[in-house]
């Protein structure tokens, strides 16, 4: 399986362009007993047109997103170790562009941390008085295996994620990470998370919110945070609308903005969305302007 996306960007810090943003592809395999092996590669940006440049490859990436393997001991204790999705949040670990509503995506979900992770965890759930709890704790310690030259990845981490039901429609999360990353080794960083969805009759509202801060002073702390609405107009129309506030670390101000969009849900696998976005004090150049796209699951 796998998904592939392709789309439009009117970046107001970038040169306008079209082209192939992802094409990923999944290999799972799972034996009879309790072992599974899932494998996740995806080509960036393999070929685009840029305004003034023409038809180009230089941006194209073979990432390796994820390699690792499961032991699935039982639903209250499982193991996996190798390379995986870090579990801050809700949006890091379910960011394939037909699984998330925007073309873009929301700065605190991998500013404020690194993406991924090489090492270990354990996770589950845990019935607690009549509900389900879902926990994962993990650690990365050593090299990330192939790690993206656009990424700052972990130099040795210690996290947690913890959810939890709010009655029968809403969910709430909480994250916690201690990690030094290559860029920065010596500086203990820590962070805390906060992530929230609600769904019902077509209707979603998520936020995440994070802070981090670290022995280096306030001076170094960063944070952020957004909403975001989901709203059905007609037939397979949705609407959506986002907030978001970032602070980064350093002396400039922090970050306002603001995004309306629609998607079109073809099918459960298939979705075409477009989006514009506008930002104040955007002096880290974040995505800003019209964005548009199709992704497919397969």
């Amino acid at each position: 399986g796998g998904y592939a996306s392709a789309g439009i960007e009117d970046d107001h810090h970038q040169r306008r362009s079209v082209g192939v943003d992802d094409f990923s592809l999944f290999v799972t395999w799972e034996g009879e007993g309790k072992l599974r092996l899932f494998s996740e590669l995806d080509l960036e940006r393999p070929v685009a047109w840029e305004q003034g440049s023409g038809v180009t490859t230089q941006h194209a990436y073979l990432a390796l997103e994820r390699l690792y393997a499961d032991y699935l001991y039982s639903d209250r204790l499982n193991l996996r170790a190798g390379k995986f999705l870090t579990p801050v949040g809700r949006w890091n670990v379910i960011h394939a562009a037909p699984l998330v509503w925007t073309t873009t995506r929301p700065l605190v979900t991998e500013h404020t941390f690194p993406t991924n992770a090489t090492g270990a965890m354990i996770y589950g759930t845990l019935p607690v008085m009549g509900h389900d709890f879902d926990y994962a704790l993990y650690t990365s310690i050593g090299e990330e295996w192939r790690p993206d030259p656009k990424l700052d990845p972990f130099e040795e981490a210690y996290g947690g994620h913890l959810s939890a039901p709010l009655g029968h429609h809403a969910e709430i999360g909480l994250s916690y990470a201690n990690f030094e990353q290559q860029s920065a080794v010596g500086e203990r960083r820590n962070l805390l998370g906060l992530d929230y969805m609600w769904s019902r009759d077509r209707y979603e509202v998520s936020a995440e919110l994070a802070y981090r801060f670290s022995e280096e002073g306030h001076h170094a702390d960063e944070k952020g945070a957004y909403v975001q609405g989901v709203f059905p107009i007609a037939g397979n129309w949705y609407g959506i609308g986002r907030y978001e506030f970032y602070d980064q670390a350093g002396p400039a101000p922090a970050m306002n903005l603001w995004l309306a969009g629609v998607a079109m849900r073809l099918s459960p696998a298939m979705v075409l969305k477009a989006e514009y976005s506008h930002a104040e004090n955007n002096r880290i150049q974040a995505p800003e302007g019209f964005f548009a796209s199709f992704a497919v699951l397969f």
